[in-house]
């Protein structure tokens, strides 16, 4: 029986932790390695975890300094002994059959990467996502095309093969870690699924590191991830290079929205969004922009205002949704 390894990064997540690892311990494929990787939590999150492991031998705990969401998932693929990975993130929760019907769709159509779909929790009220079973198969081309626009990004959403993994880790001390790394593991693929169930129980938190829409130092690594697939597809001799261009404006562009919204003690990333803009900026830029970036990107250096505007008016709306 195929052992899945299931890696859960852990910080300061004591009022979400025990459901996320009881979600875990109850599924219905049961052959299962649960890591537990305290990052070197400030609250009870560490002991709960111990705790938990204390009368299931399937659990590991690792507690080691606080070094982010990427080095707690990297050092939990580094102690993972299964044939398949997934991930879970610790402030979420998973169906009780996920591991069970996505290990069976790996094996029946030869999958190194099966792709299931969430539900939303938010404080409690359940928003369902695509739901209607339906299954896609794709060969690695095909995979990688979607990949490199932004398709099979969520770490926590997949069942890997070991072999997709491979020795691709996730960046430290960035975010949007998954932006970085997802492209790359349908890399190392030769067929890639997805299916529309619901089997993850996303938590919206306000205060997770996605929720960070006009912090410029997060945008920027956002920014990061995209020049790094444009330079994976220039190197590679991809056929969608200037799309990956277009994505890295279009990234870049965000970062300076968070910054226009946000100006003191940013100006840093203001002057290297304008780096990458006199550097890549073309009339290929423009292509996978909607109307609002491309008049941000044609206006940047030429009326600047238009997205200073745009960007403060952007923040006071997402203040008063809050």
């Amino acid at each position: 029986m195929e052992l899945i390894s299931v890696i859960v990064p852990v910080y300061n997540v004591e009022a979400y932790v025990a459901k996320c690892i009881e979600s875990i311990q109850n599924q219905s494929y049961q052959h299962l390695e649960i890591i537990l990787v305290d990052d070197g939590s400030t609250d009870d999150s560490g002991d709960i975890c111990d705790q938990y492991a204390a009368y299931d031998d399937r659990i590991k705990v690792i507690h080691q300094e606080n070094g982010g969401l990427s080095a707690a998932r990297n050092t939990g693929i580094e102690a993972a002994n299964g044939d398949y990975i997934g991930f879970v993130d610790s402030d979420d929760y998973i169906g009780l059959t996920v591991y069970e019907d996505m290990l069976h769709l790996l094996k029946e159509n030869n999958l190194d990467i099966i792709e299931f779909t969430a539900f939303r929790d938010k404080n409690g009220t359940i928003i369902e996502g695509c739901n209607d079973g339906k299954l896609e198969i794709f060969d690695k081309d095909d995979a990688l095309r979607l990949a490199m626009h932004d398709c099979f990004v969520a770490a926590w959403s997949k069942l890997y093969k070991r072999s997709a993994i491979g020795d691709v880790r996730f960046p430290i001390g960035r975010k949007f870690e998954d932006t970085a790394t997802s492209y790359l593991y349908v890399a190392n693929s030769k067929r890639v699924g997805h299916i529309n169930r619901c089997y993850y129980y996303y938590r919206l938190n306000p205060n997770s590191i996605t929720q960070t829409s006009f912090d410029p130092k997060s945008r920027w690594d956002f920014v990061i991830g995209y020049e790094e697939r444009l330079h994976y597809a220039i190197n590679h001799h991809l056929p969608y290079v200037d799309d990956c261009n277009s994505l890295l404006m279009k990234a870049v562009l965000s970062c300076l929205t968070a910054y226009y919204a946000n100006p003191t003690g940013n100006q840093v990333y203001y002057d290297k969004c304008k780096h990458l803009i006199d550097t890549y900026r073309s009339d290929i830029s423009y292509k996978q922009l909607n109307s609002k970036y491309k008049l941000f990107l044609w206006s940047f250096g030429r009326a600047d205002w238009i997205h200073k505007i745009g960007a403060r008016l952007s923040y006071l709306a997402k203040q008063v949704r809050a």
